[in-house]
């Protein structure tokens, strides 16, 4: 079992849920990274991304939950499915969102800023809930 120990965000890349191949979940419970060759849309960022994710027994099921929080000029899209690769400072990537549901959930706030203070910059924060969350990929 390879161990990643570098810390940090170096990018974030956003894709459509509908691109994604079936099932990836099942492959990435067996243990096995996911392969994906899909276009994939860099999201430039300020200060520091945070990914954090939790595992937990629901009714007997496995269940993760993730977060994933970041200052970005860009607005991301509205109005259709999108999922996020992330890559640790370690090379290690890992997807956010599948082809099916549920779907990360998108909500952002954004403010002016003030002079000499906070940027005018938006804020977005990703949760996600599913069987397994956050899937160890290659993009």
């Amino acid at each position: 079992m390879e161990r990643y120990t570098l810390p940090g965000i170096v990018k974030i890349q956003m894709i459509r849920c509908e691109d994604i191949p079936p099932h990836v979940i099942y492959s990435s419970l067996s243990g096995a990274p996911v392969a994906l060759a899909l276009p994939a849309t860099d999201i430039k960022f300020y200060g520091t991304p945070t990914l954090k994710w939790e595992g937990s027994i629901v009714n007997g099921a496995r269940q993760e939950k993730s977060t994933l929080e970041f200052d970005t000029c860009d607005e991301l899209p509205e109005g259709c499915r999108i999922a996020f690769v992330v890559t640790a400072a370690s090379g290690r990537q890992v997807l956010i969102g599948t082809r099916e549901p549920k779907y990360p959930q998108v909500n952002y706030s954004e403010s002016l800023g003030s002079p000499g203070g906070a940027a005018a910059i938006r804020n977005y924060k990703i949760t996600h809930v599913a069987l397994k969350s956050v899937i160890t990929c290659i993009l």
